[in-house]
């Protein structure tokens, strides 16, 4: 069964999102200088709603949340906002499965995609899905779940959808 991301879903998605993060991985560093937009909601759900969106289009079917990978994307936002970089790769040289696995997802496949500066989720859905690379991770046919990290700099707002399927 997969859960819809709906208003009762994502309305207090982004807050146990930065919760689990900043209580489970995320350093002091990193929790005092993370900032997420006013309309952090919003944003995310409208983040999930196009991945899922999208799977539809394409026949796959919907992703669900999953705390743990929320957990892992919010870090890696947070630590991209902080430490003023864009990357897949970690400031400490951690890679999004090594995110993951932190966060205590048993991955047998994770991916990521990363934006930054977007002010719109809908043009990040529509950048990834045109970009080769960010389409394969969304519409990846083994793919159960995703989490969502965004967070807002003063260049704008660095977003982090992250992937996966348990083994």
């Amino acid at each position: 069964m997969y859960l819809r991301f709906g208003a009762n879903v994502m309305k207090n998605l982004a807050r146990v999102i930065a919760a689990l993060a900043f209580s489970s991985l995320g350093t002091a560093a990193v929790a005092g200088n993370c900032v997420t937009p006013p309309n952090v909601n919003q944003l995310a759900t409208e983040i999930a709603a196009g991945v899922n969106q999208s799977r539809r289009a394409n026949g796959q079917a919907p992703l669900r949340f999953n705390r743990r990978l929320g957990q892992a994307a919010m870090v890696h936002a947070c630590d991209m906002l902080a430490n003023d970089f864009f990357d897949h790769r970690g400031s400490d040289g951690s890679s999004s499965q090594a995110r993951v696995q932190q966060a205590g997802y048993n991955d047998c496949i994770v991916a990521e995609n990363i934006a930054w500066g977007y002010p719109q989720a809908q043009r990040i859905i529509s950048g990834w899905m045109n970009s080769p690379g960010h389409r394969r991770n969304m519409l990846h046919p083994r793919i159960e779940d995703m989490g969502i990290g965004i967070t807002q700099g003063p260049k704008g707002p660095y977003w982090v959808l992250v992937v996966g399927k348990q083994c």
